[in-house]
């Protein structure tokens, strides 16, 4: 993101500021000094409101980088890459590189932020209750600090949870959309609808206090509604933009990207065994697995690792295969009816047949590969065959 430094990075995942995170850093350390604070707790001196004005800005958006985090490591869990995080005027953004192949998928990165904030402030509204003077002259700034982060991490949580694309509460409602239709394209039209109606009420809630005195509130929250508004019609171009090439790169065969079945594992093999055999065929990707020459589903490495080493002596491959995991295709499928058929079965390959034979495997993974490099066309591909 241009106008930004990079600060450092949290389990590889760079951390930077846009130029306008100071211009909110002053705001906000402005705002909680001379108006927040002195309303709440009149005892104090001028001295020490700006002190906790200032603490409790950098510890916000200490907060504001945990909120991201939660985005971005659950992401990192359902196989995306995650560019960076930065944080700007208005909060902070994850730069997440694709998008969630399922709903669900989608409904916990976006939850995710939203449930961060929200354990933190009541972590810290919950220690206020309990440990905070009965009597007022008694409450020190770091009593008042611990309150108003708390407090504000549940307003933050709260704000980001409106279902106004493309916030985490418009995606959602998406991701909630996408699950009940199984289309996701309309979800995405249906958030950016309900989003454009939040941003107009938001518009609206900001001249409404603008009108009743307070001017920098109302300015703040319009200027928050116009950057959404210009965040939800930028995603909305991109969307509409990407439509067509995305189908061109996926209409090929997938008869012209099969790959061999790769050496099967029997279902009565020693996990420890077939550890080993792996580990001499440098096999990495979705492993099938086979009794007495009948296919029964497949593996992946990472499922006869998760097995305790006390257990791999114990336990066969088969114990371990899942049968939901045989899925089949036509040589003459798309690529793209080839990725919709895995993201319906949640499955990671296909197994492509051939005139009532199996001709290899297609992985999500080679699919990904030929949308880069094969030629657009716009031939009309065959719907996929599934059993």
């Amino acid at each position: 993101m241009r106008s930004s430094l990079k600060l450092f990075s949290i389990y590889g995942i760079p951390v930077d500021i846009n130029a306008t995170w100071l211009v909110a850093v002053v705001i906000i350390a402005w705002s909680l000094s001379t108006s927040a604070y002195p309303v709440f707790f009149q005892m104090w001196s001028s001295q020490q409101y700006w002190i906790a004005g200032i603490v409790t800005t950098f510890l916000l958006f200490a907060s504001v980088l945990a909120h991201e985090l939660g985005h971005s490591f659950v992401a990192l869990a359902q196989g995306l890459r995650v560019r960076g995080i930065t944080l700007l005027l208005f909060g902070g953004v994850s730069r997440i590189q694709g998008k969630a192949s399922r709903p669900r998928n989608e409904f916990l990165i976006a939850f995710a932020g939203p449930a961060v904030s929200l354990l933190i402030g009541l972590t810290l509204m919950g220690w206020w209750i309990k440990f905070h003077p009965i009597h007022e002259h008694l409450i020190t700034p770091f009593h008042g600090v611990i309150f108003f982060t708390g407090w504000m991490n549940i307003l933050v949580a709260g704000f980001n949870l409106i279902p106004g694309y493309p916030m985490d509460g418009g995606r959602v409602l998406r991701s909630v959309v996408w699950g009940v239709t199984g289309n996701d394209r309309f979800a995405s039209k249906v958030a950016l609808r309900v989003g454009r109606v939040v941003f107009y009420l938001l518009i609206g809630w900001g001249v409404w206090q603008i009108f009743n005195g307070d001017v920098v509130g109302g300015i703040w929250i319009g200027l928050i509604a116009w950057f959404l508004m210009s965040s939800a019609r930028n995603e909305q171009e991109e969307q509409s933009n990407s439509v067509m090439p995305e189908r061109d790169r996926l209409a090929f065969r997938i008869g012209n990207i099969v790959t061999p079945m790769p050496p099967m594992l029997e279902h009565d093999q020693f996990i420890s065994d077939a550890l080993i055999d792996l580990e001499v065929a440098h096999l990495t990707s979705s492993i099938p697995v086979s009794k007495g020459g009948e296919l029964l589903g497949f593996i992946t490495p990472v499922d006869l690792e998760r097995i305790s080493v006390e257990q791999r002596g114990k336990l066969v491959v088969g114990d371990i295969t899942r049968s939901e995991s045989l899925r089949f295709c036509s040589r003459f499928s798309s690529g793209r009816d080839a990725l919709h058929a895995m993201d319906q079965y949640g499955v990671m390959q296909l197994v492509v047949m051939d005139d009532g034979y199996v001709s290899g495997i297609v992985t999500r993974e080679v699919i990904t590969k030929a949308m880069r490099e094969f030629p657009y066309t716009t031939e009309n591909p065959q719907p996929t065959d599934q059993m």
